[in-house]
């Protein structure tokens, strides 16, 4: 892949390109790099160090170092999390789109000044679609399986897991040691088609588990025990963060809240497996087969909550 080069616009709205020798650096600051290495955004929510993208023998990969957020054709990374980069793609930043191509180009940079000041992390309300897979009475089932065989199972799931999320275009928050937890983003307003991608990753997910059960029978004993249930919803969160590491992005809402309690009673106290809110039924039900399960309450809030079973479609 000689000569991989990036081509956006800048400030003043002029092609720049920049050739992919081993890395390049997009930040605020990016100091102590040099200029062919780096892209220099001038924007108060784009971190002094925010992404890296490097060449590695015919591949390229992103990282999001950031606190406000990297994206790729549309879809948030995960804080710290890697991407592979194809010919085409669009990188988003503090406003600028970075397209990345995998062929061949002639390197031009422009050097320009270096911001030091802090990054301004910014709170930004949007609307999400939570997917929470949570394990069904983990507690019970690491107590009496082996942390190894435990581990070895949940790797095998949280792998096929983040990969299902990422193909239908979605974001891993957060791996804990019986759920996983992915968003989609849909901006200020709700909309149908990223509801309708988050639901048919869940219906994956599934798919996926019992799939991941049948091959490890007999080699892991822990693996014909365990069972699963989903929650989703769809509502306002505020993103933002909490503490100092780039990491610790917070997603604050009631939407996000309620997703990790209908995750707790699906596949336990009601029957199915994938629990849905009424707003994420309003938006998905000319996709999915959809069964009301009535209004029903939940441990922890007030009132009753509306809530549908997803099916296949």
């Amino acid at each position: 892949m000689p000569h991989a080069f990036l081509e956006w616009l800048d400030e003043n709205q002029q092609v720049q390109r920049l050739e992919i020798i081993d890395k390049v650096f997009v930040g605020r600051s990016c100091t102590g790099i040099d200029s062919q290495k780096r892209i220099l955004v001038n924007n108060a929510q784009v971190s002094r160090d925010h992404a890296v993208i490097s060449r590695r023998a015919k591949k390229l990969k992103i990282k999001d170092m950031s606190k406000n957020g990297t994206w790729v054709n549309g879809i948030r990374l995960a804080a710290g999390a890697s991407s592979d980069l194809a010919d085409e793609d669009v990188i988003s930043v503090g406003g600028i789109s970075i397209t990345v191509y995998a062929q061949s180009g002639d390197a031009v940079t422009q050097e320009r000044a270096i911001l030091t000041e802090g990054t301004m992390v910014t709170p930004t309300e949007i609307v999400v679609t939570n997917v929470v897979a949570d394990v069904r009475e983990f507690t019970t089932f690491s107590q009496t399986h082996g942390s190894a065989e435990v581990y070895a199972l949940m790797k095998e799931v949280f792998d096929a897991f983040s990969s299902i999320v990422v193909r239908f275009k979605g974001t891993i928050k957060d791996y804990a040691g019986d759920a996983v937890f992915a968003f989609w983003d849909h901006h200020v307003e709700p909309v149908s088609p990223q509801a309708v991608l988050a639901c048919q990753a869940a219906l994956q997910q599934d798919q996926a588990l019992g799939e991941i059960r049948s091959r490890l029978s007999g080699k892991n004993v822990a693996a014909a025990k365990l069972e699963m249930g989903w929650g989703i919803t769809t509502g306002k969160v505020t993103l933002s963060h909490y503490g100092s590491r780039a990491a610790d992005l917070a997603l604050v809402g009631d939407c996000t809240n309620l997703a990790f309690r209908l995750s707790g009673i699906a596949n336990k106290d009601l029957a199915d497996k994938i629990i849905i809110c009424s707003q994420t039924a309003d938006l998905v039900r000319d996709d999915f087969s959809l069964q009301d399960l009535g209004t029903i309450p939940i441990k922890g809030r007030k009132g009753q909550e509306q809530v549908f079973g997803l099916k296949k479609p």
